[in-house]
């Protein structure tokens, strides 16, 4: 049973904020947030980006950045001790009695220090102990939080270990200075289904075992469902509803809140078109492996084989969907079908006819014609240049006019006006536009979509794939959109494969794969999912409806 069901037991209350408003310069942005934390509860916080929701928990932390600052109300224990108040020293017990579990945890651990000491650091600090009982301490915290084989997982560097395990590292670090509130902001977002249910369902157990007071920040409605007794929703620093997690979810009582709802009922993708004639791009018998270990002269000693004998064809103007856990593959399927690496074996064919990547020539036509838009936007924009400069860079390179700039920005949804601006101007929606934009001054016909949208709001991404359709009916574009999200995959790609240790599983019409799954991965992805109870698989556009 989802756990927005029940109305929860009442628990002590361990935090609460009255009042709390943060500003910049002395500017509010933040308007009179109130709620209470209780022990044994989550609190699901909610709401689109840019709505206050990570800037309310920095406040609570005392981890606001240097020009921000608390303008009014407070923050206090359950026995009334303030943490935070407007001209008052700072009392958050950071390390001690209030942790916080970051959305991306390779950004949050050192990468040249040894996971195992990373989480020491706060046990010795704090409570005085020698490094050899501080090590006890933490391989008990890896094994509390899954962790395998502690001992040997406290010697890793964050590189060694995948996604799920990083996180697990991370909650052991919120977890070593015994909290009684643990923050969680966007913990799961850049996670697979299957690791997001496991990294869920072990938060869940870590709560009951140690009564933890729980403060949830997320974008995605489903996992509210899973994990919330009560729900706040904010919009431009307010919270403009709040309830049990049941009553919110089901009967709203705001516009906003019944708008994000809407943004969360994803449609079904259209059925796929009947294959006509050869295919624009297509794989056969692709074969890819990585250098994992060399000896002293450089040698290999160990590969891992990425994808194993994969073939797919993709027609003129389809959207397909590609799933799977992390590892399975995929974004290697992705830059191989774009000429960003060589396979060991098998043929990558361009309408009928195989590429040899090792001719210049041949590579360079296929980059042409086949473009990438990364995950992050962010990171691939140079915060330096223009977002003119940048696009009229790709047109000059191509032979394109450069005043092309200004057409490419109005084509996605962006003014002429914003060519003089720096990505540092833009919301992560708007930057992702700008991605896109650069990769249309390509004039491609095939783009790889790798998890694209995966770090967007609700809302944010319905209007990116809405972009994505219409870009691609009117410049017949063909899509190949790499991704966890089932959900978004079901809206968007009328077919769909499924990878399993760089295996293809499953494929089909995306509607008939996901009703009714043949493999058993399938169905395992699809009960993964949060918001669904066990045995089922329906899109979560049916689910909501």
């Amino acid at each position: 049973m989802n756990k927005a069901t029940a109305a929860p037991s009442e628990g002590q209350v361990v935090l609460r904020v009255d009042g709390l408003s943060v500003g910049f310069g002395g500017q509010p942005v933040t308007h009179g947030v109130s709620f209470d934390l209780r022990a044994g509860q989550t609190t699901a916080l909610v709401g689109e980006s840019g709505s206050g929701k990570s800037l309310t928990a920095s406040a609570i932390m005392g981890l606001l950045p240097p020009a921000g600052e608390v303008v009014a109300g407070r923050v206090t224990d359950g026995t009334g001790l303030p943490w935070v108040a407007v001209g008052e020293p700072l009392r958050t017990p950071l390390g001690r009695g209030a942790a916080m579990v970051f959305q991306d945890p390779m950004s949050s651990l050192n990468p040249s220090m040894r996971v195992g000491d990373q989480v020491a650091e706060g046990p010795r600090f704090h409570q005085g102990i020698s490094r050899a009982e501080a090590r006890l301490r933490v391989e008990a915290l890896f094994e509390e939080v899954e962790l395998p084989d502690p001992g040997v997982t406290f010697e890793k560097y964050p590189h060694e270990l995948s996604g799920g395990q990083k996180q697990r590292v991370m909650i052991a670090l919120a977890l070593a200075g015994e909290p009684r509130v643990l923050i969680a902001d966007e913990p799961t977002t850049a996670l697979d289904v299957t690791v997001q249910k496991a990294v869920l369902d072990l938060l869940a157990r870590l709560q009951s075992r140690r009564g933890l007071a729980m403060l949830f920040i997320t974008h995605d409605l489903d996992v509210v469902a899973d994990i919330a007794d009560q729900v706040l929703v904010m919009r431009s620093g307010r919270v403009v509803e709040a309830g049990l997690a049941g009553q919110v979810l089901a009967q709203p009582q705001t516009q906003y809140t019944k708008d994000l709802l809407a943004a969360h009922e994803l449609r079904q993708a259209l059925p796929a078109p009947s294959p006509d004639g050869t295919a624009l791009i297509a794989v056969r018998n692709l074969t890819k492996s990585f250098v994992t270990d060399r000896d002293f002269l450089g040698r290999p000693r160990k590969r891992f084989t990425a994808v194993r004998g994969v073939s797919l064809a993709i027609q003129r103007g389809e959207r397909v969907g590609l799933v799977g856990e992390s590892g399975s593959g995929k974004s290697t399927i992705g830059r191989l079908m774009l000429g960003m690496e060589w396979p060991d074996d098998g043929d990558i064919l361009l309408e009928g006819r195989a590429v040899d990547l090792r001719d210049g020539q041949a590579a360079n036509a296929m980059r042409r014609m086949a473009q990438l838009v990364f995950q992050d936007p962010f990171s691939a924009l140079n915060p330096r240049m223009t977002i003119g400069d940048a696009l009229r860079e790709v047109l000059k390179w191509h032979g394109h006019p450069e005043s092309d700039a200004a057409q490419l920005l109005e084509e996605v949804g962006l003014s002429a006006t914003d060519l003089n601006k720096r990505p540092g101007d833009f919301s992560g929606g708007q930057r992702q536009r700008i991605v896109i934009a650069r990769a249309l001054a390509v004039r491609p016909v095939f783009l790889v979509l790798d998890e694209s949208v995966a770090a967007l709001d609700a809302h944010i991404q319905r209007e990116i794939l809405d972009l994505l359709e219409r870009l691609g009916d009117e410049r017949g574009l063909t899509y190949l959109f790499i991704s966890h999200d089932l959900g978004v995959v079901a809206s968007f790609c009328p077919r769909v494969v499924v990878l399993r240790n760089g295996e293809v599983v499953e494929e089909g019409a995306t509607a008939a794969v996901w009703s009714d799954p043949q493999h058993p991965y399938t169905r395992a992805l699809l009960e993964s999912r949060p918001g669904r109870e066990p045995g089922q698989t329906s899109t979560r556009a049916s689910s909501l409806s």
